[in-house]
């Protein structure tokens, strides 16, 4: 058998992965499911955005070699340790390789399922811990879910150990593979600990890692979306190490200084004009719901759909009858169609029937929005009237249109929390919240009867855009010359004149869609008079 298979990617031409990762990991039914887990919700903008989380996986594999030849290279040459650098970079590789294997259907958009109703990480972290079998792991896992990994990686490091078990040799290599896919840092300061922090921050970390090379330019490839050229090969042919505090940390030579800020200028663009346009948005919120909803209908006991179990080849068998293995985005399609079609599948096969965006950008919700606010306490008012109201949306899959049947619906659970016997301090938040969400919905329905439409809409929360050359970690990126006294390190912050990034006010602005009918003759709502409208009924 030959040691090496190449596969032919359009990227970067031929790929070269291992014979026995081929015969053991890629021709596995696990991880050929990624075939049909699609890469991004980009489609409904860019129709030639169905590439899928296979290719990405061997892509972000063949990065990861580039990045264990230079580092091990500059490891041997700054500290000469005695480390088993290959060992490191083998397994390394292997989380590049693996660090999709579980990913949900429909990628980001079905992975906060595995956390169940709760959005509790407690449980997956649990079986993470048990699957590595080390529970000092759990010193490194961070209290505060805000800071945790996400649920896919933290799946995808369970399922490459559990299925692929053969490649590991004991605790101490699962815990690191496990590692480089969660971002999980050791806090121990050992010279090999440091080494292997350095190798996890080329697969998870918050400004450059071969996950996000490969996604960025492999996204603007096959969309066609224009963005700046980022030159992979000269970036991580310039990967080095330096000291920083005591403690080596990831660096680049000079030489790549161009190429940092292409990957930066590229994630901003596919940031701000890709991820938060209200079609993208809008899709992933239909999905969503839909997925919340098939949940509901599918979770029979310990049993739910969004799990390990229904990942795994063997499967498993619900109590309606209907058996999952594998999950991916073909069984949603199927179930969403077939035993359970909606008002939900409808909307997302029938397409002309959606709603559209009464602004479509932030920049145009800002134009409206913030010309009317004289004052920041009104636009606070605003924005968290319109929070409220998007969180309650998307909490319930039979509440997540704002039309006749929610606003009575509103109103009943308004009744009812004045009747209920509580916490006073409870009760009070619980009232103004809802209040908040009355006035917001009773304003929509007043400028739906006076233009003679029908009440249906949607409110979606999106963060607002802040550049990548504004953040932290960009700024202490380290940047390292050669001089004829030895080698200088510099922050990148310090040296290079980078554009100017204004931190954000605030976190979040909102879409707002409406229903329009098919007539040739169809209405379109007035931006700037329903914001007038909503502004003044809400705030004043």
């Amino acid at each position: 058998m030959k040691d090496c298979k190449r596969v032919k990617d359009p990227i970067y031409g031929y790929i070269k992965i291992p014979a026995i990762y081929m015969t053991d990991i890629v021709d596995t039914a696990a991880f050929q499911r990624l075939r049909r887990v699609i890469q991004t919700s980009y489609s409904p903008l860019y129709s030639s955005a169905v590439h899928n989380r296979f290719v990405h996986s061997m892509g972000v594999f063949h990065l990861g070699e580039l990045t264990v030849n230079q580092l091990i290279k500059e490891v041997q040459k700054k500290i000469g340790t005695p480390i088993d650098l290959q060992r490191i970079g083998e397994l390394f590789k292997l989380a590049c390789l693996l660090h999709d294997v579980g990913h949900a259907p429909f990628s980001h958009t079905g992975e906060g399922f595995y956390l169940g109703k709760d959005h509790d990480y407690t449980q997956i972290h649990n079986k993470l811990i048990e699957t590595i079998g080390n529970e000092d792991f759990a010193k490194d896992i961070p209290k505060d879910s805000s800071s945790a990994a996400a649920p896919h990686e933290i799946m995808s490091a369970i399922i490459g150990i559990s299925e692929y078990g053969k490649f590991f040799d004991g605790v101490e290599q699962k815990e690191f593979f496990a590692r480089c896919i969660t971002g999980y840092k050791y806090s121990a300061g050992t010279t090999e600990n440091n080494i292997k922090n350095c190798f996890i921050s080329m697969l998870n970390s918050k400004v450059i890692h071969v996950d996000k090379l490969d996604y960025l330019i492999r996204d603007a490839y096959i969309t066609g979306f224009d963005t700046v050229n980022i030159d992979f090969e000269r970036l991580l042919s310039s990967l080095t190490i330096s000291k920083d505090k005591g403690k080596y940390k990831i660096a680049y030579y000079k030489n790549a200084i161009s190429v940092i800020e292409n990957v930066v200028y590229a994630h901003d663009a596919e940031r701000k004009w890709i991820q938060t346009h209200p079609v993208v948005l809008y899709e992933a919120y239909i999905l969503q719901h839909i997925m919340g909803y098939l949940s509901e209908k599918m979770d029979d006991g310990d049993k739910t759909l969004f799990s390990l179990e229904s990942l795994s080849k063997s499967g498993q068998r619900f109590g309606n009858g209907l058996s999952v293995c594998l999950l991916c985005d073909d069984d949603i399609i199927y179930l969403m169609k077939n035993p359970f079609y909606s008002q939900l599948s409808e909307e997302f096969f029938e397409r002309r029937i959606r709603r559209h965006p009464v602004w479509k950008s932030e920049a145009e919700y800002k134009a409206f929005v913030l010309d009317m606010a004289s004052g920041g306490s009104l636009l606070e008012k605003f924005e968290q009237a319109m929070s409220v109201t998007a969180k309650y949306l998307i909490k319930s899959t039979d509440s997540w249109v704002i039309d006749d049947a929610l606003i009575g619906k509103l109103e009943k659970e308004k009744e009812t929390l004045l009747a209920t016997d509580m916490d006073s301090e409870t009760k009070k938040v619980q009232l103004e919240n809802k209040e908040m969400i009355l006035k917001v919905v009773h304003s929509l329905e007043g400028y739906a009867t006076e233009k003679g439409i029908s009440c249906n809409f949607v409110i979606l929360m999106a963060s607002q855009f802040n550049s990548g050359f504004g953040k932290p970690d960009f700024s202490a990126t380290n940047i390292a010359f050669q001089t004829k006294d030895g080698e200088k390190v510099a922050a990148v912050g310090k040296i290079v004149s980078a554009i100017e990034a204004k931190e954000r006010d605030r976190d979040n602005f909102f879409y707002l869609f409406y229903k329009r009918s098919m007539d040739v003759d169809d209405y379109d709502i007035d931006n700037q008079e329903i914001c007038k409208k909503l502004f003044k009924d809400v705030v004043f």
